[in-house]
């Protein structure tokens, strides 16, 4: 297990799966959804995201392809792909690949709303950390089968 996955995972043994936390995952979002309303359990899991990002932090970072190199360092610990950063003329464009399309468990179909909502959180989070301003926002875009499209700026 690596040592991101002990910090988020810290009651884990050593041989535990980061894919236990997809199921984690699946059952919280459904028990999210059924109780709470959409914008709550959006919320949610943007704090989750925040959590996430608390747990690799990126205030060191100085440029976008660091920022993309550490993250991915996350990602793949989770078995949730890569992330490419663009940055455009108004802002930073962000293509997360690799993703689950679906999570076993998952008889919902939350998985998207889910994923969309951590990511957005996490990646807010570490520009924000990097000095991002207020009157920018991180905002899902697109969620094409196992890619998500985010976009941060105004």
């Amino acid at each position: 297990m690596s040592e991101v996955m002990r910090r988020l995972m810290p009651d884990q043994s050593a041989s535990g799966d980061p894919k236990g936390l997809a199921l984690l995952v699946a059952m919280t979002a459904a028990e999210i959804w059924n109780t709470a309303t959409p914008a709550q359990a959006h919320g949610f899991f943007l704090a989750v995201g925040r959590k996430l990002a608390a747990a690799e932090p990126m205030d060191d970072a100085t440029d976008l392809t660091l920022l993309a190199t550490r993250a991915n360092k996350l990602w793949a610990a989770l078995d949730w792909g890569h992330v490419i950063f663009c940055m455009e003329q108004e802002g930073i464009a962000i293509r997360h690949q690799g993703l689950p399309p679906a999570l076993d468990g998952d008889v919902e179909g939350l998985w998207s709303e889910v994923i969309s909502a951590v990511l957005e959180g996490a990646y807010d989070s570490w520009f924000r950390a990097l000095g991002s301003g207020d009157t920018l926002v991180t905002r899902r875009v697109d969620f094409n089968g196992g890619a998500l499209d985010l976009w941060h700026g105004r």
